[in-house]
Formats: structure tokens, sequence, C-alpha cells
């Protein structure tokens, strides 16, 4: 069966995507929220073209970095992009890895969750993966948004740009948040984000909170940790 975010095109369009993402610096302003300094493992999921993790890299350049991506296709377009960079790149589901227990410190997504078929398995896999004292950090975006606001952020931030392209990120971002499940993506509210956490392995260790990223207000970080004492 075709699934779009796993296809060639989507592969393809995720690259011009995240070059824009990157030269916007939204790579870098969540590399600036993750606690990268004491890590040692970081796994990004929906690693798409590594971008955020070549970021990662020239922030905290002792960390060994880890991707993972539904696509076969992104990985390869990932691993051509990635000459000379030290990455673990594997295509495969969050809900189901063969990473070891107590592996990662940090585990981080961009607006992949939207793509999960089981979150509550997804954030229990993510559980089993982490190190005791371990932290995640997603950042996705989230229902009952102002998308009309949203958009005219947008604008504003590509103000520079010309006119095409402005128009092309506007009718994509309208798109995805209008229409997404169309293409496999599912928005979450905030009250649905906090009782996935919940009910997950996680239990009451997340704090899940509206944020914006590059002044765009449609974003959720859901901060889930791992107490040190797990067993």
């Amino acid at each position: 069966m075709f699934v779009f975010s796993q296809s060639k095109f989507a592969a393809g369009l995720q690259r011009i995507v995240s070059f824009r993402r990157q030269d916007a610096g939204l790579y870098r302003e969540i590399a600036e929220r993750l606690p990268l300094i004491k890590a040692e493992r970081v796994l990004d999921v929906g690693t798409g073209t590594c971008l955020q993790l070549k970021v990662i890299h020239e922030m905290a350049p002792h960390l060994a970095l880890y991707g993972l991506d539904l696509s076969e296709a992104a990985i390869q377009v990932a691993s051509k992009a990635l000459v000379g960079l030290k990455v673990d790149l594997r295509a495969g589901s969050i809900s189901a890895t063969t990473y070891d227990d107590n592996f990662f410190d940090i585990v981080t997504c961009n607006a992949s969750m939207s793509y999960w078929e089981n979150p509550e398995d997804c954030f229990n896999e993510i559980y089993r993966i982490l190190k005791p004292g371990g932290e995640v950090m997603l950042f996705e975006p989230r229902k009952e948004i102002n998308l009309e606001e949203a958009l005219a952020q947008i604008r504003e931030n590509m103000a520079e740009k010309s006119w095409l392209r402005r128009w092309g990120a506007v009718q994509m971002n309208k798109f995805g948040l209008k229409r997404g499940g169309s293409i496999g993506m599912k928005l979450y509210t905030l009250k649905e984000l906090k009782q996935l956490a919940a009910e997950s392995r996680f239990g009451e260790h997340n704090s899940i909170d509206k944020t914006a990223l590059l002044n765009i207000s449609i974003f959720v970080c859901i901060h889930l940790w791992k107490p040190s004492s797990a067993e």
C-alpha cells in the first residue's frame, strides 16, 4: 500500500523543506533547547535529511549521533548528505526499535509524531531505550491554533525571500495544518498529548506546554523523562 510519508517524492520534498528550515535557523533553535552538554548519545526520530543532527554535532561534537526514519528513501538521501560525519542511520518505526535498553541520553524529534500510528506504543518504546535520567524533547505542531496568525508570522519571517518562495511556504504549511490528514498526518490537542504521556510508561514524568519556534506559535514541546531510580 502506498504511504506518502515513506515515498521517494516525500523524501525529495522533505529535503527541500529541511534545507529551508536550516536556513531559517529552526534546527539551531531546537538544539539550543536540548540538554546536550552531559549527554553521550542522542536519537533524532523522523530524522529525514539529518540536518538536525548536523546542527547538534556542530554544537556538541562529543555526542554519538543516531537517526531513525520510517522512510528508507529518506535514509538514502541522508546518507548521501552526511559524507564525513559519523551517524548511525536506520529505517524503521519508533514503536519497535532494535536499540538496547537504557541506551540514549536524549531522544528528540521535530514534526514527525504526527505520522506515528500508535503514539502510546512509541512513548513506551522511547522509555525502554532511554537511560535512567535521560530526557525526551519532541517539538510538534498541534491542533487548536490560530492559523491566520501563524501564516502571517511565516510571511513576516520570509519578508526578504522571493514572493514565490514565500507563497510556497505559506501554502505548504496551510495544507499541512488544515488537510494533513489526507497524507497520513494527525495533530493532537494539548489535552490529548497529556493523556497519551500519562498513560504511557512515563506516567507523571512529563511536562507538555505550548511553545513557539521561529516565533510561530503553533507548536507544543513534549518533555518526558525517565527517573534516575527507574528499574
